[in-house]
C-alpha cells in the first residue's frame, strides 16, 4: 500500500533526494490526516541517524528557523505557517508514571513506532527507494477507517497521562470512539494526571481550547473521570461560540466570575490580567473604571446578553463631572453611578 502526501511535496521530495545514507520516514499525525484526505502542515519525519546536516540544508533552502533538542534527538524547523520535526529512531523508557521519558536510539522504524500513543498515529510512509510505501505494524489504517482510537500497550496512559487529553481531543475532532480496552485503561490511569506538572496540563488544555469541538472534548474528559481538581471551571456549549484561544480562556473566567483556572495552571500573566479585568465588573456589579479589551466586551455580552449597553463602558467625562459636583461624597457618588449603569436603572 502506498500513500502520497497531499501537501508540501517540494519539501518532502527535497528530504527524500538529499537524505544520502539516511533512511527517512514520514510519521504520525500528518500520515493520519493524509489518509483522511486532509492537508497537514505539522509534519514529522524520523531518520535512522540524527539528521543535523540535512536539517541545516532544509533550513537554508526553505527559510525555516531551526532549533535542536539533542536530549530528545529531535530538530524543529519552523516557518510562519508550517512546522517540520526531524527526529531519530527512538525508544522511550518512563522511570515513573507521568515523568518525561528517557530516550535512546533504536535500530528501525518498526521499533520507533511502538512508542507512539495510538495506532492511528503509529503509521509511517517511506521516503526511501520504496517511496511512499506504508509501514503499519499496528493496523492503524484499519482503525482510521473504522473510527477507533486504540493504545498500543496497557500502560500507555500510566506512562504518559497527557494521552488521556489527546484521546478526548481526537474523539471530539473526528467523532471517533475510544476502543473499550483503551477506555478502561484511561479510566484506570486518571489518578496519574495529578502527577503531571501544571505546565504540561496547561498545554493540554490549550490544545483542547484550540479544537473546533472543545465543548465535546471537555465532556469526554469528564466522562472518562477527570474531576474538578483538573477541570476546575464550569462551562457550557457557548464556549464553541468563540473561535480563538484568547476568547475561550477569557470565557472560562467570565462564565465562572473567577480566574482560578488560569491561576492554578500558570497561564501567562497577560491573559490573566485581561481575564481579571473582565471578572472585576461582574463581581462588583459596576461599570469598569478603564476601557475593557474588545475581546472581553464581546465575551461578556455573549455570556450575559441581559447586561445594559453602557454597563461595560467607563463613565464619560460629563457623567464624572456631574457626579463630582453632586452633593454626595464624590467617591461614593462615582461608585453609585457606576453601579447604576451596570444594573440598568435610570
Amino acid at each position: 500500500m502506498k500513500i502520497k502526501p497531499l501537501n508540501s511535496l517540494d519539501k518532502i521530495e527535497f528530504i527524500s533526494t538529499n537524505r544520502h545514507k539516511l533512511k527517512a520516514y514520514l510519521v504520525g499525525g500528518c500520515v493520519r490526516d493524509w489518509i483522511l484526505g486532509a492537508k497537514c502542515f505539522d509534519i514529522d519525519v524520523t531518520f535512522n541517524e540524527y539528521p543535523a546536516i540535512l536539517a541545516r540544508k532544509f533550513s537554508e533552502k526553505f527559510g525555516f528557523r531551526i532549533n535542536e533538542f539533542k536530549r530528545f534527538m529531535t530538530i524543529r524547523l519552523l516557518s510562519e505557517n508550517q512546522r517540520f520535526d526531524f527526529a531519530t529512531f527512538r525508544e522511550e523508557k518512563y522511570p515513573k508514571p507521568a515523568s518525561l521519558p528517557e530516550v535512546k536510539k533504536t535500530k528501525n522504524i518498526e521499533l520507533d513506532l511502538t512508542r507512539r500513543d495510538f495506532s492511528i498515529n503509529a503509521i509511517a510512509i517511506s521516503l526511501n527507494k520504496d517511496i511512499f510505501e506504508v509501514i503499519d505494524p499496528f493496523n492503524g489504517v484499519e482503525d482510521i477507517k473504522k473510527g477507533i482510537i486504540r493504545i498500543l500497550h496497557k500502560d500507555s496512559f500510566k506512562d504518559d497521562p497527557t494521552r488521556i487529553f489527546r484521546a478526548a481531543r481526537f474523539s471530539a475532532r473526528f467523532g471517533w470512539s475510544i476502543e473499550k480496552n483503551t477506555l478502561k485503561a484511561a479510566q484506570k490511569a486518571i489518578k496519574y494526571i495529578s502527577m503531571l506538572s501544571k505546565e504540561r496540563i496547561r498545554n493540554e488544555f490549550i490544545k483542547i481550547f484550540q479544537e473546533n469541538y472543545c465543548y465535546k472534548a471537555l465532556k469526554i474528559l469528564e466522562e472518562l473521570g477527570v474531576g474538578k481538581d483538573i477541570i476546575c471551571f464550569n462551562y457550557d456549549v457557548k464556549i464553541e461560540n468563540f473561535k480563538t484561544l484568547k476568547e475561550r480562556l477569557i470565557y472560562t473566567a467570565v462564565y465562572n466570575k473567577s480566574i482560578d483556572f488560569l491561576e492554578n495552571f500558570n497561564f501567562e500573566r497577560q491573559i490573566k490580567n485581561i481575564a481579571r479585568s473582565a471578572v472585576i465588573p461582574l463581581i462588583e456589579k459596576k461599570s469598569p473604571q478603564k476601557p475593557l479589551d474588545k475581546t472581553v466586551v464581546s465575551v461578556i455580552k455573549t455570556v450575559y446578553p441581559q447586561l445594559p449597553e453602557n454597563a461595560l463602558k467607563p463613565l464619560k467625562k460629563t457623567e464624572l463631572k456631574r457626579l463630582l459636583l453632586s452633593k454626595k461624597n464624590p467617591v461614593d457618588a462615582i461608585s453609585a453611578g457606576r453601579k447604576k449603569r451596570f444594573s440598568g436603572k435610570n
